[in-house]
């Protein structure tokens, strides 16, 4: 398999995964609540957990085949990156 077939692939189920939780989220406009259904919407919450799951492994694999560099996330604490600052100000 071409390495464009493959991204193309993982592009489709990406899309696909995505259509599915955002149905889920949508169910609301239909008149498909939480209080009316508690059974059903427990099950669909936890099945939207596990699309996301996937939807980041997807996305994983995806950046991987195309040869992006995955980077840890930063903490994004704007207190840490304030003192960060004020130290490099104060060392110079």
């Amino acid at each position: 398999m071409s390495l464009d077939s493959k991204v193309e692939r993982l592009n489709k189920r990406y899309r696909g995964l995505a259509r599915v939780t955002s149905a889920i989220n949508d169910l609301y406009i239909y008149g498909i609540y939480e209080s009316n259904f508690p059974k059903l919407m427990e099950k669909l919450n936890a099945a939207k957990d596990a699309v996301k799951d996937e939807i980041k492994a997807t996305k994983g694999e995806i950046e991987y085949s195309v040869g992006y560099q995955i980077t840890p996330e930063r903490p994004t604490d704007p207190l840490l990156d304030h003192k960060e600052s004020f130290e490099m100000q104060v060392d110079e």
